[in-house]
């Protein structure tokens, strides 16, 4: 049966195949090389040697200087125990060559093979070898080997086909539990950093955080953040380092070499992979080979997130990927970081209103709060919030809603004293800083303010109110606690039906529901930053900018049309405001795509929901992370990420999913135009009892034949 065939060209095409990049990244992450025997594969050699008679069988890994025996039976000892030969000694580069059997009969008399020194060394006289194919790629070979001249058979060849094959099943199972492994740490990693950014963490935290979560993802010897300054010198910010790896001081200019990955990255500005000793760690062991990606600052070229490792370790598109998605992170990250951190040295005036901005609020009550409490004098804060400011910005635009925020503001201005401070604070938040003024005459002042608003129309627009909240010192141990007081008694403002000022008791605590809800208001502030996270996950395409706003208003409408209590209502809200969050883990190049998606983007873009739920676990209820985590869940139970259906699939989910699908329906995407109101309705009516839960959409129904639907809700993106 055995038949001579033709090598490959030359050693020189024999050498490009083993080399090739994309296989050798294949073999690494099997995870097998230098691995101890494994009974999976040494089964197979016994059988194979068993059922042929073949004195040696083995299971070979090529890498790109050598082949490892997974699993060998019947080599000299010396060969054995070392369970590895250069590739001097090795017939299974020919297979790896061909990604087709090779068959030698009489090593000796082959012109391709004569000079092998597997022959003198290893008695090596004929061979026979099928590949071993992974994900596309020819990584070795399972072969017989005879000490003596052999004419293989179609009987023998049958059982290596056989024993291969299932040894490329092991080999595919490995891989896809070395993968589930690797993205499981992944999103832990996209979690850690996401929940640190969220809690307003300090840059240099967020940075050293993101180095070295990222480096444990990768098993990388040391990771770097590197940011590009002004005068196109490089600042490190951050750092992780094993033992044997050092790195240059966080904080410090570095000398990067072009030609490393960092380097590459901050010359090229895309991703790159290295594999040849890293030249820039100056006074270290050297780094073999890594791997870097650019971090983009609002469109902005930023810097560089790179991972290198002390040994070879091949890097292909599908690890660039992985550190790009990481990198899309870290630049949120950045975002929120430097946005922070360049408060600081901005002007003290908002631009839109010409009144104090956060920034300077803050330091301003800090100085006063400190002075009151030095010489016993009284100080109050009033903070305010007009009232259902979103559907101003809806009806009239974002212009017409900068004109009511600037009158708002001439308002109170007119209302204070010499000493008073008043600041925007927020979108359409408002403080008033109140120095000698207690807290019943920061009650007369609040309500004067109130009527102010609530009685004199605005331009264009009509009447608007405010709710206010109150909180003097007398009520707070310094600044920051009075500010909190003052937001709770704004929430109860808000609570109690907007248009009336209340004033900050310690009773209102008491009355939050459950009794743990100091801790609560500290997890509202939390939360408050995980909701600008997402508002800039929505704001990265603008047919998604307030995406997640509009599914919170309408889930809550359909919520009070389905008879949910008020309170429930407020959680329902309040989770669909950050329902999206998990999409910081999804790429650009995925989220934005105006084409399909492939199998493996869809499957990416599926991860947010759960993502997202394991973000916000630890500041929401389980209700609400529930809610989250089910929010792409069909009532058939043929959703995602769980396949939840029937009682498991919960009516605030089933309200999320349905809110969630009209606006993808009735809003302009990338993927397609907006749906007219009718034809939304009617396709909403087909998806009931398979993709929707009948009891969602009936309340969306309601809503529509209410004459509410349609005239709340645009159709293109705001």
């Amino acid at each position: 049966m055995t038949s001579i065939e033709p090598a490959p060209a030359d050693g020189r095409a024999l050498a490009e195949a083993v080399q090739d990049p994309s296989r050798l990244e294949v073999v690494q992450r099997l995870g097998l090389l230098d691995g101890a025997p494994d009974e999976s594969f040494d089964r197979l050699t016994r059988m194979a040697t068993r059922l042929t008679g073949a004195p040696v069988s083995l299971a070979v890994l090529v890498d790109d200087d050598r082949q490892f025996f997974v699993s060998q039976v019947g080599l000299p000892e010396a060969a054995a125990v070392a369970r590895e030969t250069p590739l001097s000694h090795s017939f299974c580069q020919h297979v790896v060559a061909r990604s087709s059997p090779f068959l030698v009969p009489d090593a000796r008399a082959d012109p391709r093979v004569s000079d092998n020194l597997a022959i003198r060394d290893l008695d090596v006289v004929a061979y026979a070898g099928v590949p071993l194919v992974v994900e596309g790629e020819t990584v070795g070979s399972f072969c017989l080997i005879d000490n003596a001249a052999h004419e293989w058979t179609a009987e023998e060849m049958e059982v290596l086909h056989d024993l291969a094959g299932m040894a490329m099943t092991e080999m595919s199972l490995r891989l896809s539990v070395a993968e589930e492994r690797l993205h499981l740490r992944e999103q832990e990693a996209l979690r850690a950093v996401a929940t640190l950014v969220a809690g307003e963490a300090p840059p240099g935290a967020v940075f050293a955080a993101a180095a070295e979560h990222v480096a444990h993802v990768f098993s990388a010897a040391v990771s770097r953040v590197v940011r590009l300054e002004p005068d196109d010198e490089h600042r490190l910010v951050g750092a992780w380092t094993r033992d044997t790896v050092m790195v240059e001081g966080v904080g410090e200019l570095v000398e990067l070499d072009e030609r490393s990955a960092i380097g590459s990255v901050l010359k090229g500005r895309r991703a790159t992979g290295i594999r040849r000793p890293e030249p820039d760690v100056a006074g270290s062991s050297v780094l073999r080979s890594g791997m870097a990606a650019p971090i983009t600052v609002d469109g902005r070229f930023w810097g560089g997130i790179s991972v290198g490792w002390d040994v070879e370790v091949p890097v292909d598109e599908r690890e660039l990927d992985r550190l790009t998605r990481f990198a899309d992170l870290v630049s949120l990250a950045v975002t929120g970081a430097q946005a922070r951190e360049q408060l600081s040295q901005l002007a003290f005036t908002d631009h839109l209103t010409g009144l104090y901005n956060q920034r300077a609020f803050s330091e301003r009550l800090e100085e006063e709060v400190r002075r009151c409490r030095r010489y016993g004098r009284p100080l109050s804060l009033v903070v305010f919030d007009l009232d259902h400011f979103k559907l101003v910005n809806d009806t009239h635009g974002h212009e017409a809603g900068n004109r009511v925020l600037a009158e708002f503001a001439s308002r109170l201005v007119a209302m204070r004293r010499g000493s008073d401070v008043v600041a925007r604070v927020g979108g359409e938040e408002f403080a008033w800083m109140l120095p000698e003024t207690g807290g019943k005459a920061a009650i007369n002042a609040a309500e004067r303010a109130r009527a102010l608003i609530a009685d004199t129309p605005f331009l264009g627009i009509g009447r608007l109110t405010t709710s206010i909240g109150i909180c003097s010192l007398e009520d707070a141990s310094d600044a920051q606690e009075l500010s909190r007081h003052a937001d709770l008694a704004l929430y109860w403002a808000k609570a109690a039906g907007r248009n009336t000022a209340v004033r900050y008791s310690p009773e209102l605590i008491a009355l939050q529901p459950g009794s743990d809800s100091a801790d609560r208001l500290e997890s509202a502030k939390t939360l408050a930053a995980i909701r600008a996270l997402a508002g800039a996950v929505d704001a990265k395409d603008p047919s998604t900018q307030r995406h997640s706003e509009r599914v919170a208003q309408l889930a809550g409408e359909l919520a009070g049309v389905a008879g949910w209590d008020a309170s429930r209502i407020v959680l329902l809200h309040s989770a669909a405001l950050v329902h999206d969050v998990g999409k910081i883990g999804v790429p650009d190049t995925i989220l934005l795509k105006p084409g399909h998606l492939t199998d493996e983007e869809y499957a990416t873009v599926k991860s947010h929901a759960a993502l997202g739920a394991e973000i916000v676990a630890d500041l929401l209820s389980r209700e609400q992370v529930q809610w989250i985590r089910h929010h792409h869940e069909r009532h058939d139970g043929r959703g995602y990420p769980d396949g939840v259906s029937g009682a498991d699939f919960s009516e605030g989910a089933r309200l999320l999913a349905v809110a969630d699908a009209w606006d993808a329906m009735t809003v302009a995407r990338p993927y397609g135009s907006p749906r007219p109101i009718p034809e939304a309705i009617e396709e909403m009516k087909r998806g009931m009892g398979g993709q929707f839960a009948p009891d969602a959409v009936h309340a969306l129904l309601l809503l529509y034949e209410s004459g509410a639907l349609g005239a709340r809700r645009p159709v293109t993106g705001d």
